[in-house]
């Protein structure tokens, strides 16, 4: 539980947690049903049995309550088990969605490293043609200043 505490959107915590509340579940509603109901289930292993397949969704028929007492743990065992199938079912989903969406993200983010370089790779060429136009443009009039004042050089 404290595990738990600690970080509860783990999966792995999650069915601890669940394992342990649905073992707890049986083995109390096991010993509730033999304690009060001893007339359908003389001995704890046939409640625990009774309990055990309760909970797993399973239900043979074979072994039914007939007090109030035995239908109470009955209900509470099955609500308990779909309960665990319902929280494992989405706990295994969202690890498959969890993956899904980290494979999007890494290519995205690889997709958009490569435009990134890319655009740098191009603005680099455009500042290298810009320096060589100016070089240009400074060494065909013989002075370093006349790049800066281009109406000067279109009156020579």
């Amino acid at each position: 539980m404290d595990r738990f505490a600690a970080d509860p959107a783990s999966v792995r915590n999650a069915t601890y947690v669940m394992i342990l509340i649905t073992v707890s579940i049986v083995l109390v509603g096991g010993i509730i049903v033999w304690v009060f109901d001893r007339q359908d289930y003389p001995d704890l292993g046939s409640a625990l049995w009774y309990t055990l397949q309760t909970v797993t969704t399973v239900g043979y028929g074979d072994n039914v309550p007939t007090t109030d007492i035995g239908h109470l743990v009955g209900a509470t065992v099955m609500i308990v088990g779909v309960a665990l199938i319902a929280i494992l079912t989405a706990s295994i989903t969202s690890v498959f969605v969890e993956a899904a969406q980290r494979r999007h993200r890494v290519g995205r983010d690889a997709h958009e490293s490569d435009s990134v370089d890319s655009l740098h790779r191009r603005l680099d060429e455009v500042l290298a043609r810009l320096e060589a136009i100016e070089t240009s443009l400074t060494t065909q009039d013989g002075d370093p200043d006349a790049a800066d004042r281009p109406e000067q050089g279109a009156r020579r």
